[in-house]
């Protein structure tokens, strides 16, 4: 029987949940997305000091080629891996404009959901959240009552 007194959570905690949520989901989007983003641009970084060190180049992602003269095409390998993270920066930079996207919505989401809250609307929250927490400390008095009445009891009955 005690175990169904427990209140349902309340549409303003509902909200707060699923909020909480989809905050927690789009950051750590986000945050992913830096992270592949700092390491495409790394991997672009180190494919261009080995493409343009000065003529001799035989470092893990030369390809095994060497590059003789400025004028001179790229060996394939090396031409094929800076197109691959060519377009792997591009689509990490899309990527980042869509979460940041994303995230722009969900603040005007927020801000509206703050302007369009009636001020009756919060205060009749507020008291409800008041009156369930004063329930749940009155049940938790109540319980600690019986433990001393009966502890008393069973002192009295000791002597």
């Amino acid at each position: 029987a005690m175990d169904r007194e427990e209140a349902d959570a309340t549409p303003s905690e509902r909200w707060k949940s699923s909020l909480n949520a989809t905050c927690n989901r789009i950051t750590t989007q986000y945050l992913s997305l830096l992270r592949s983003a700092a390491g495409t641009a790394t991997a672009v970084g180190d494919a261009e000091e080995g493409a343009g060190g000065g003529g001799v180049s035989e470092g893990d992602r030369s390809g095994g080629g060497l590059i003789a003269d400025q004028a001179d095409p790229p060996p394939p390998p090396i031409a094929a891996d800076a197109a691959l993270n060519s377009l792997q920066v591009k689509l990490a930079a899309h990527n980042l404009c869509v979460a940041s996207s994303n995230l722009l919505e969900l603040i005007r989401t927020l801000r509206l959901a703050a302007l369009l809250m009636d001020e009756t609307v919060i205060e009749s929250e507020e008291r409800d959240e008041f009156e369930i927490a004063m329930d749940e400390v009155d049940h938790l008095m109540e319980g600690e009552c019986v433990l001393l009445e009966s502890e008393l009891m069973s002192l009295r009955n000791i002597e």
